[in-house]
């Protein structure tokens, strides 16, 4: 092929059609978004999970403080 019918195919979107760099990064991109909506699945879900057992703890913790001052309030 000489310059001018490079030139040409280029201008005619030849170039983007055989041009693999940008089908990697697209690639890229696509494993970012995944790897990035499986983490705030994970991060909702581990987050819940662990709110919900600190407020039990918090709970059973409040209970028996509760109770212990309250003995040592009869004696």
């Amino acid at each position: 092929m000489s310059y001018l019918q490079k030139a040409r195919a280029r201008l005619n979107g030849y170039s983007l059609v055989r041009d693999q760099a940008g089908l990697s990064t697209v690639e890229y991109v696509i494993i970012l978004v995944l790897i990035a909506a499986i983490a705030i699945g994970t991060w909702k879900t581990f987050g819940g999970k662990v709110k919900d057992g600190l407020e039990a703890a918090q709970t059973e913790f409040d209970a028996n403080v509760g109770e212990e001052a309250g003995k040592l309030g009869q004696e």
